[in-house]
């Protein structure tokens, strides 16, 4: 029963997981403002954020950067954070 609980989290996303995960993309993404080129992540769609993130980690989206960190971001990191970033507020 635990094997398949702890599944069903990672499918969903793991919240405080992601909240861990997060500094990294807070670095850039909590200082953009609506006229940057980076763009605001804080309350994006979980499952558009995280196909997004698919895609950089694939190069399927240009930005080397992006493609840098999606790479090295497993399905339940990229799932815990598109989780996170969906409920969380953009800092002040």
């Amino acid at each position: 029963m635990i094997f398949g609980l702890m599944a069903f989290s990672a499918q969903a996303g793991d919240v405080e997981y992601g909240r861990h995960l997060s500094s990294e993309c807070a670095a850039c993404h909590g200082a953009a403002k609506s006229d940057s080129a980076i763009p605001n992540i804080y309350g994006l769609g979980e499952a558009h954020l995280a196909d997004v993130l698919k895609a950089y980690r694939a190069k399927a989206l240009p930005n080397e950067a992006m493609q840098n960190i999606a790479g090295r971001l497993r399905d339940d990191d990229i799932a815990a954070l598109a989780a996170y970033f969906a409920t969380a507020k953009k800092p002040k």
